[in-house]
């Protein structure tokens, strides 16, 4: 019976096999429950990551200020650009909205309806113009590219399997006939158990595909850019340079990971590291440091800013 439930169950969360925009078959959750999924995760993700703690002194908060504008003006540049290459992305993105948070490291996140955050620790590369179109744009390509309905597709397959692999509300009723203590443990281990087993497993799943991801985004990225007269080139020589100021987290890991994809794809040799200190101009600075002036008191959030 559970044998016959399971194939039911999992075809009515998912929609049809789905394509990328290059071809890629790939599983996915009908548009609304990737939209809440995907929001979840979204605002779990910028729970979990550190805020800006000090108080920015009148200069700082200019370049801020500054910087959400330059956020704002090549989101819109994009957005209109992407719905024109892909004219069924208004079927399931309304619109795109571009915020900043004020978070203390660099790094971008998304949901399935659009919208695009970028971590105001970011601007710690200085990105000229061409390298931060490429980050928006890169990031929009993993909605564009349903990458997010995908990961959230494997998730609940993971899930379901792991609980009929390890019928849980079984064990539970059969150990609530005991009504000891040890059964309360066991019970509560068990979950653990399979809590554990349905996060590590979907993780692992993911981890397969997640360099196609990674090069299916590069590629709708430098496609948008491309529309907005941004040579290949010029594009990776930007990028190039912002690379020497990362350090090994897991977004800018992924970064330099496209970096060398975009020079790849500009059919140019990564430049060498005298060429990298040219373009830099200057010692990299930390990458991870605070916005503003050490005082009392928290980063006031700008008129685009994302309220937590």
């Amino acid at each position: 019976m559970r044998a016959a439930i399971l194939p039911i169950l999992i075809c009515s969360l998912l929609g049809a096999c789905a394509n990328s925009p290059n071809g890629r078959s790939q599983l996915a959750v009908p548009q609304p429950v990737s939209e809440i999924y995907s929001e979840v995760n979204m605002r779990l993700q910028l729970a979990t990551t550190a805020d800006v703690h000090y108080q920015c002194a009148e200069s700082e908060c200019d370049a801020s200020k500054e910087f959400e504008m330059r956020v704002a003006r090549l989101g819109g540049q994009l957005a209109e650009k992407a719905y024109a290459l892909y004219p069924d992305l208004h079927e399931r993105v309304e619109r795109f909205d571009f915020l900043t948070s004020d978070k203390a490291e660099p790094g971008t996140t998304s949901n399935a309806s659009g919208t695009v955050v970028v971590f105001s620790g970011t601007r710690a590369l200085e990105p000229s113009d061409p390298a931060l179109a490429f980050v928006l744009a890169r990031e929009m390509g993993h909605v564009i590219g349903r990458h997010h309905d995908e990961n959230i597709a494997t998730r609940i397959i993971v899930s379901v399997l792991a609980q009929v692999l390890m019928p849980v509300s079984g064990l539970f009723r059969a150990l609530a006939q005991l009504q000891t203590a040890s059964s309360a443990a066991t019970a509560s281990a068990t979950t653990a158990t399979a809590t554990a087993a349905s996060f590590l497993g979907s993780h692992a799943v993911i981890a397969t595909y997640r360099p196609q991801q990674l090069a299916e985004a590069d590629t709708i990225a430098l496609t948008m850019l491309a529309r907005l007269h941004y040579d290949p080139q010029e594009t990776a020589d930007a990028l190039a340079e912002a690379e020497q100021r990362l350090d090994d987290s897991g977004w800018t890991q992924d970064l330099r990971a496209s970096s060398g994809h975009v020079a790849q794809i500009a059919q140019g040799p990564r430049a060498d590291k005298e060429r990298l200190a040219q373009l830099a101009a200057s010692v990299p600075p930390k990458l991870t440091y605070a916005v503003g002036v050490p005082s009392t008191g928290t980063t006031e959030a700008g008129p685009r800013a994302l309220t937590q």
